[in-house]
């Protein structure tokens, strides 16, 4: 599978009244969902989550991944489910007919993770300790942002990827593309000859051996970033799931942008 398509989409939200005890069994069908809630130190409520989700090994994993069938989230028992977009139409209805509360919440910008975990802190009884968001910077690099050195996937406007790259200060390029996360062609990679290359990596790899294989594309070693050596490697799961680490990856990016 294309890491492009590791990308989660956006959460659509959902009202719903706040119960007076925190839940104890907790089903999160989100991988960024997963990710708040072990950010606000309430992990020892889940009793599943999906087979993509950072927890920890001894949380079971739900049989359908992002899309179970009701019947099996009302054998695991949850009094909460934290369900996403990919979950099916019957499976939620299902569910609200069980009675089994279902919080769904917007995640599509870095203010709706903000909004987002203000939200389970309170359903959980945690305070949730949040950077405030960043303030205004001058734009005065262009950049693009690639999902890996040897692909041409990025994040365009309308995603929180895109917000990321704006508060550190950057001109995102591929805003110019169609669609949120765009596949960019090498021509216009070319002619946009950014200031600046992020590459969003999904292990561990080494500024040199990134610079080494884009200077060994018949294209992109021809980029002013890449013959400068102006490159970014940084975790992908900031710009690829829309939870707690975005929001504090504008600032590191900066930061990293500094040392160039």
């Amino acid at each position: 599978m294309s890491r492009a398509f590791r990308i989660w989409p956006v959460l659509l939200a959902t009202a719903v009244t706040a119960q007076a005890d925190p839940p104890v069994r907790v089903i999160s069908l989100a991988p960024n969902l997963t990710d708040i809630v072990l950010h606000l130190g309430a992990g020892e409520s889940l009793a599943a989550v999906t087979p993509f989700c950072a927890a920890p090994e001894d949380v079971p994993r739900v049989a359908g991944g992002l899309q179970p069938e009701a019947e099996t989230i009302l054998a695991i028992g949850p009094d909460l489910v934290l369900a996403s977009v990919l979950t099916p139409a019957p499976t939620l209805r299902q569910l609200h007919h069980l009675g089994i509360r279902t919080e769904t919440l917007a995640t599509g910008s870095l203010e709706q993770i903000r909004t987002a975990t203000a939200r389970l802190a309170g359903i959980f009884g945690k305070k949730a300790t949040q950077d405030p968001p960043p303030e205004g910077h001058e734009v005065t690099q262009t950049a693009v942002l690639l999902f890996g050195a040897d692909t041409a996937y990025s994040a365009g406007s309308g995603t929180h990827a895109h917000e990321i790259l704006e508060a550190a200060g950057l001109q995102n390029l591929a805003a110019e593309a169609s669609g949120p996360w765009p596949q960019l062609g090498e021509e216009f990679l070319l002619a946009a000859d950014p200031d600046v290359i992020i590459v969003a990596d999904y292990g561990a790899a080494k500024k040199e051996a990134v610079i080494a294989l884009l200077r060994g594309h018949p294209l992109r070693k021809h980029w002013k970033a890449v013959r400068e050596g102006r490159v970014v490697v940084f975790p992908a799961r900031a710009f690829s799931i829309p939870g707690p680490a975005a929001l504090q990856a504008g600032q590191t990016l900066r930061d990293e942008m500094e040392k160039l």
